[in-house]
């Protein structure tokens, strides 16, 4: 099956130096559709958009082979309507060791899916498992089962499968792409969620974030974790702390000592979540995401995003 032929748009946005450092922010486990093209330039993939950005100096030049303008795409993806600048330094004024994070990891910003629902789906697939196996994964079921969205580079690429799709595949064919015991997961949670009615999950924005992440966690295979990536990424609520493995070694380790040796249970995951709410507030996603991009990178230990 072909796509027809649309006009790559493009337009050149002025990036100024420190404020945007794509690879690390599509490399820390926010996002799984982007990847390094020709030339220095990355292709991401969100919500049905495509986009392939050439990060050069402090002029970034953006294309969109699928015909849509890239500009508004790529300032929703990164948030650029925040002033990254205020908010490291917000982050380092509520908690001293925040300044070596964010001078360590210059450039990164907390990303913004453009699909909650796509959102959902890929962090499903993030359980006990790392970021290259999850990309795979993820790439594997838009080949088979995503609707066409450009032609780019000799190849088509595609969208990532709609909820609808999903939850009439065969459990088998997901476990022959890959996703082993996350196959029943995945095609059980798009059941519930088309029962639960178009609009439900975006309807989730309005509720305060215990109640939210109460009712993504009554969907199957969602516990505290993959919530709280929803909410944070797919749905905006700077209140979510997402804990899994790299985030629970990291305030062992470097912020609640006391907490060393215990286990990561409903207890301690509320610890930890409250004291992020007490320390940076309606930060906590950003301070977060600095704690969560230390301990991955710190060089010590495997890229596993980890079990919930």
């Amino acid at each position: 099956m072909t796509t027809p032929a649309r006009p790559i748009l493009g337009e050149r946005v002025s990036i100024p130096l420190g404020e945007l450092d794509l690879p690390l922010c599509v490399g820390s486990g926010q996002v799984f559709r982007w990847q390094p093209v020709q030339d220095g330039a990355w292709l991401g993939i969100a919500g049905g958009r495509m986009l392939v950005v050439h990060p050069s100096g402090v002029r970034w030049q953006l294309c969109a082979p699928d015909g849509h303008p890239p500009l508004p795409t790529f300032q929703h993806l990164f948030r650029l309507e925040v002033d990254l600048k205020q908010v490291q330094a917000q982050l380092v004024r509520r908690h001293p060791l925040w300044a070596e994070w964010v001078a360590g990891l210059p450039g990164l910003r907390l990303m913004r899916w453009l699909d909650a629902e796509e959102c959902l789906f890929s962090f499903l697939c993030t359980p006990a498992n790392n970021i290259p196996r999850i990309t795979r994964m993820i790439e594997r079921l838009c080949e088979h089962y995503g609707e066409p969205i450009a032609e780019w580079g000799g190849r088509i690429w595609r969208a990532f499968p709609s909820a609808a799709v999903l939850a009439k595949l065969p459990v088998e064919a997901l476990q022959a792409l890959g996703f082993g015991y996350r196959a029943r997961l995945l095609t059980a949670a798009a059941r519930a969620l088309l029962e639960r009615g178009q609009g439900w999950l975006m309807s989730l924005r309005q509720l305060p974030y215990e109640e939210a992440k109460h009712a993504l966690c009554q969907l199957p295979g969602v516990g505290m974790k993959i919530a709280d990536c929803v909410l944070l990424f797919g749905l905006d609520n700077p209140l979510a702390v997402p804990i899994d493995t790299h985030l629970w070694q990291a305030v062992q380790a470097w912020l609640l000592p006391h907490l060393r040796g215990k286990s990561l249970t409903a207890r301690t995951y509320r610890e930890v979540v409250d004291w992020f709410h007490s320390t940076f507030g309606e930060l906590s996603g950003w301070a977060h995401q600095y704690l969560f991009t230390a301990h991955l990178f710190d060089g010590t230990h495997p890229d596993a995003i980890g079990v919930q």
